[in-house]
């Protein structure tokens, strides 16, 4: 059988088995918001971003909303402090290989 491959790890839960996608911290659908652009400046916004496994990604946008996201959960550190989040890793980083 075939060792399976190794990605790059997730910025969340620090698997490394599956491939990541990328997260906007401040929404993309927040970027034409001018209170928005006002905080966070149009490159901050653009440079925003964490690399997360799609099981990560998918969570995080189930558990919030956009303007949860964009306006007060838009750093990774920020995510990883809230008590779902940090549910959530402990759940899938129990699981290596898991896909959702």
């Amino acid at each position: 059988m075939e060792s399976p491959t190794n990605y790059d790890p997730c910025e969340l839960c620090k698997r490394t088995t599956q491939p990541l996608t990328e997260h906007h911290l401040i929404p993309r659908t927040l970027h034409g918001n001018k209170k928005a652009r006002e905080k966070f400046g149009k490159d901050e916004m653009k440079r925003r971003k964490a690399m997360l496994c799609r099981p990560c990604h998918s969570q995080i946008h189930d558990l919030y909303t956009e303007k949860e996201l964009g306006w007060t959960l838009n750093t990774i550190n920020v995510l990883k402090a809230q008590p779902d989040v940090r549910k959530w890793i402990e759940w899938v980083q129990k699981r290596p290989h898991w896909r959702g």
